[in-house]
């Protein structure tokens, strides 16, 4: 089977691997398509991940099963199926045992394409523990290209169920990548009052609008964000709930000092990998609550193929590339230039 396998640094290399056999408690899967995802990006110019490479990269994976080991029940061959990342683990975690599985002090190291084993940049993906993997059926109805995007869209889902969101309050989105935009449908579904959507590219006010925004403005160009933001909930005060979607420093800043209600939320979804200009002093006295969120937990992908099959949600544009094994360097994980893209995925 072809694989594209990092070895380091901005070093992919397409190799020719032998189709992994079945063991007990194990399941095959040929990929239908898989998801870049920024960890991947990152990984591929870091040249490093969790453990040691060489590694197939790959943890947003669906396809159909092609065999199941021995001791394998509730799935047969010909299942359509979605992959993600572990469930509850082996050594039975504190959080785990709590039933937040997404914060797993053993997950990310146990997630096939980040930690061990192998992922889904190839043409068939071996689930080497199926009892502890997140594996979930697709409805015939559920066009594979919308179920592999339950990484990015659970991810603003878990955050707006874990925010103290409710129906009419006005909500701030900063961020309008696949995760962002994500967001902006759910909360205006979710009965928001005002969703205003922040970003620095004005080429996402378009679809940001499409997926329920009522109001669209680029940070850079508002030289009032404050009171901008104040006037649109008519309030006199920023919004109730306020997401980072974007993982930057300013972004954040933007969420805490300008777009965020006395006594209000801000939730940090977004994964900010650098340091945050703030001084605590000068909003603590809003009392505002600063939380972060991290992934999903199956319950929510279950909800999301859920809504996916009831055409009760709907992603158009989300995807903006779909790529070979042989491109996921040149026109994936390498792109220098982003700014066209949302979700590109690999189609082995």
């Amino acid at each position: 089977m072809k694989t594209a396998v990092l070895y380091g640094k901005q070093d992919v290399r397409i190799e020719d691997r032998p189709v992994p056999e079945v063991g007990p408690g194990q399941m095959l899967i040929k990929i239908s398509y898989v998801g870049i995802c920024g960890t991947d990006i990152e990984f591929f110019h870091l040249g490093k991940t969790p453990t040691p490479l060489p590694k197939i990269l790959g943890h947003e994976n669906c396809g159909i099963v092609v065999k199941t080991g021995e001791g394998v029940t509730g799935f047969k061959a010909g299942d359509r199926v979605l992959c993600g990342p572990p469930t509850q683990c082996k050594e039975g975690c504190p959080s785990c045992k709590s039933g937040r599985p997404n914060i797993c002090i053993n997950g990310f190291p146990n997630t096939a394409g980040i930690g061990f084993p192998d992922g889904g940049y190839a043409e068939y993906f071996l689930v080497q523990d199926v009892a502890h993997t997140m594996i979930l059926k697709v409805d015939d109805n559920v066009d594979l290209k919308d179920a592999v995007l339950f990484d990015v869209i659970c991810v603003a889902l878990h955050g707006i169920r874990i925010s103290r969101f409710k129906i009419g309050d006005n909500a701030v989105v900063s961020g309008l990548g696949s995760v962002g935009l994500s967001a902006v449908q759910f909360l205006k579904a979710g009965g928001a009052n005002k969703v205003i959507a922040l970003d620095i590219d004005d080429s996402r006010e378009e679809l940001a609008k499409a997926y329920g925004a009522d109001v669209f403005i680029n940070t850079l160009k508002c030289e009032d964000l404050a009171g901008t933001i104040q006037n649109i909930c008519g309030t006199g005060v920023g919004a109730e709930v306020v997401y980072e979607c974007s993982g930057s420093p300013a972004s954040f800043r933007n969420c805490i000092y300008d777009c965020v209600r006395p006594g209000g939320q801000v939730i940090g979804i977004g994964t900010i990998q650098r340091p945050v200009d703030v001084i605590p002093g000068e909003f603590a006295v809003r009392e505002i609550d600063i939380q972060f969120s991290f992934v999903y937990t199956e319950d929510e992908v279950q909800m999301y193929l859920s809504m996916l099959s009831q055409k009760k949600i709907q992603f158009p544009g989300m995807v903006t590339s779909i790529v070979g094994l042989d491109e996921c360097v040149a026109k994936g994980l390498g792109l220098a230039d982003r700014s066209k893209e949302l979700k590109i995925l690999i189609e082995p």
